[in-house]
C-alpha cells in the first residue's frame, strides 16, 4: 500500500532470523497503555515537522526534499514524515555522512540515562525500497537509540534498526552483535511496520532490552529479540553523554535512493 498523494514541504530545520516454529515460544503483547505514562508522542497530526513539539527536528540535510510531510499517511493518520537520501548527492549529507534524520535530543524529558526504564515505539514504511539482488549489503539505518559523544569521550549506539540485504536487522552497540528479526522484508515494502522496544538503561550488566514487532494484519506485538543482564547505556554521563532517539534514513550504497516514512513515535515511562 503506497501513499497516493505527497505534499512536499521544504525542511525548516536549520541546522538469526525470527522463527515461528512454536506459538508457545512467541510472546504476544497488548497495544494498550496508560496515556499518563507517555513522555513523548510524535504523531505529526499538526502537519508540521515538529508535530507541534518544540525541540523535535526534521533534518540537517540541505536538500529541499530531505524531509517532507506525507498526506494522507494511509495508516489511520492524516500525516507522517518522510526522509530521503540519494547516494553521492552532497545535498543529502549531514554530520559527515549521507543521512536525513529527525531527533528529539533537545527535549530533556525525552533523553535517557542509566536507571531510566522506557518503552520506545515507532511505525515505518519503506517507500519503493529497492530489493537486494547481489553485491553490496545495501544497509540503511531507519531508527536509532543513540548516545551522544563529545570531545573527551566517545559513545555508542545502543540499538539500530537497519535494513541489510532483504532483512530487517537489529544492530547493538559494538556492531558485531546482530539479529535479523525479519528475514525477508520485500513483501512489506510500502506497508506500515510497527516496532516497540522496552529498555532498562544501565551502564553495567544489569539492564535489559526487549524488541517487539507487529506486521501488517497482526493485532498485537510479538517479542522478536531479548537481551537481559546487559549493558544498555553506551556512554559516560559524567562527561556529558546523553541518550536520545533518531529516526529517518542513514547511509546507502550506490546507486540507491532511499525514502522512509515514520509516524507514531512514542516514549513511554515504564513500568506502566
Amino acid at each position: 500500500m503506497s501513499c497516493s498523494k505527497e505534499n512536499t514541504i521544504k525542511s525548516q530545520d536549520s541546522a538469526s532470523t525470527l522463527s515461528f516454529r512454536s506459538k508457545n515460544n512467541i510472546e504476544k503483547v497488548s497495544d494498550t497503555f496508560n496515556n499518563g505514562d507517555t513522555i513523548l508522542n510524535v504523531n505529526y497530526e499538526t502537519g508540521t515537522f515538529d508535530s507541534g513539539i518544540s525541540g523535535v527536528t526534521a533534518t540537517h540535510a540541505s536538500a529541499a526534499d530531505a524531509a517532507y510531510m506525507v498526506n494522507p499517511a494511509n495508516n489511520g493518520s492524516n500525516y507522517a514524515i518522510a526522509h530521503k537520501i540519494v547516494y553521492g548527492d552532497t545535498a543529502y549529507n549531514s554530520d559527515g555522512n549521507i543521512r536525513s534524520e529527525s531527533d528529539a535530543v533537545a527535549i530533556q524529558s525525552a533523553r535517557f540515562f542509566p536507571g531510566d526504564e522506557r518503552r520506545y515505539e515507532f511505525s515505518v514504511l519503506l517507500k519503493d525500497w529497492t530489493p537486494w539482488v547481489s553485491g553490496s549489503t545495501y544497509e540503511t539505518t531507519i531508527y536509532q537509540l543513540k548516545v551522544s559523544g563529545n570531545s573527551t569521550s566517545g559513545s555508542g549506539v545502543p540499538l539500530q534498526f537497519r535494513t541489510a540485504r532483504n532483512a530487517m536487522r537489529l544492530r547493538y552497540e559494538g556492531s558485531n552483535t546482530l539479529k535479523d528479526i525479519l528475514s525477508d522484508l520485500r513483501p512489506y515494502i510500502n506497508q506500515w511496520l510497527n516496532f516497540r522496544v522496552d529498555v532498562l538503561w544501565a551502564d553495567d550488566n544489569t539492564g535489559y532490552m526487549k524488541t517487539y514487532m507487529k506486521l501488517p494484519g497482526q493485532s498485537s506485538y510479538t517479542l522478536v529479540d531479548e537481551k537481559t543482564n546487559f549493558r544498555t547505556f553506551a556512554g559516560n554521563v559524567s562527561v556529558g553523554n546523553v541518550g536520545y532517539i533518531k529516526w529517518g534514513v542513514y547511509v546507502t550504497q550506490s546507486p540507491l535512493t532511499r525514502i522512509a516514512y515514520h509516524d507514531n513515535l512514542r516514549i513511554i515511562k515504564l513500568p506502566l
